[in-house]
């Protein structure tokens, strides 16, 4: 998916597509916005990001999880990880964010906002009932989505403990 956004009178492309997990740990600037995300998104108490590779691979091999990025141009400025996944309460398929984050010098694009529309029509063609986003309690991300109470339901808390 391919869109456009106005930036001082300039039309620039951004694309978000379907990229491999490790298309995202490979790009040039990876480290640069696994850190920006880091640095909004983890729990104190598991201590610094440390991706578990081995595991990623294992699920997207197993068609469990699907990556998408977000570019201008052929620097990554987003991504989301979708996990998709029979919940077993219920019987029914479902998705949910492991991850979603555009960089913040891209926030202002409505890149969040294709995103979303891409991984939810993805889970949707999956065959997926309903999608779940996580989000941290106070962000941005948090905020936008009960602001959109005709399009998202806050269904539960998470709390956690050491």
């Amino acid at each position: 998916m391919r869109y456009w956004w106005r930036e001082e009178g300039v039309f620039v492309a951004i694309l978000i597509r379907p990229i491999s997990y490790s298309e995202l740990v490979s790009a040039p600037n990876a480290a640069e916005i696994l850190a920006e995300y880091s640095g909004e998104c983890s729990l104190p108490e598991l201590g610094d990001a440390c991706p578990h590779d081995a595991t990623y691979l294992a699920v997207e091999k197993s068609g469990g999880m699907r990556t998408f990025g977000v570019y201008d141009g052929d620097t990554l400025v987003g991504f989301s990880i979708v996990l998709i996944y029979i919940q077993p309460h219920y019987g029914k398929k479902v998705a949910t964010t492991e991850s979603i984050f555009i960089s913040q010098s891209y926030r202002h694009t409505g890149a969040g906002k294709e995103l979303m529309n891409m991984i939810e029509q993805y889970a949707k063609e999956q065959g997926c009932i309903v999608f779940l986003y996580a989000a941290p309690v106070g962000s941005r991300f948090a905020k936008m989505l009960a602001l959109n109470i005709d399009r998202y339901r806050r269904t539960n808390v998470v709390y956690l403990r050491s």
